[in-house]
């Protein structure tokens, strides 16, 4: 009967995900969690205040990021996380987030997030379009001790690509 309820919840937030306002969530009992998590969107994701990194992260995070097209896990530190933030904001200048569903279980909070930017500077190498592209991502984040010590995350950067009009081609099978 809880698997169900659990289940049903999640039918009911992702079907009545907001676009805009305040997100859909699911984290009684996990609010250290949640609020560390919500800290890091504001501070991290959206000012980009990278000298902040080391509050929200463990000194070594397991990551399991698919977005750059990784393999698996790799260990990453505070400093690399903060280059990665730094990029960000050069790359991305106009890049908004907008968290539409969060779910917390244990040590785990789940969110599934709208992207939003104008391509000014071009992507992976390719001329800038200076169109717009609107994807979503979903990203796990598991804390220990009250910061994140591993992350899994991926957007639909087909769908980004598609809309700046840059042809997909399927790469090699492994």
């Amino acid at each position: 009967m809880l698997k169900t309820r659990h289940a049903l919840l999640l039918i009911c937030a992702v079907v009545t995900s907001p676009v805009f306002g305040k997100p859909i969530t699911a984290c009684e009992g996990n609010e250290r969690n949640l609020k560390t998590y919500l800290t890091i969107h504001d501070v991290l994701f959206m000012k980009r205040d990278t000298t902040r990194v080391a509050e929200f992260y463990a000194p070594s995070v397991i990551s399991h990021n698919t977005d750059t097209g990784g393999d698996g896990a790799r260990n990453v530190n505070t400093a690399q996380l903060a280059a990665m933030w730094d990029a960000s904001r050069r790359n991305q200048p106009d890049r908004t987030l907008t968290d539409e569903l969060i779910l917390c279980a244990g040590d785990f909070v789940v969110v599934r997030t709208r992207i939003r930017n104008r391509d000014t500077i071009g992507v992976a190498g390719l001329p800038a379009t200076n169109r717009d592209y609107d994807i979503t991502g979903i990203d796990i984040y598991r804390f220990e001790n009250g910061k994140v010590a591993e992350r899994w995350g991926n957007s639909d950067l087909a769908s980004m690509y598609k809309q700046l009009g840059h042809l997909v081609v399927p790469g090699p099978a492994k």
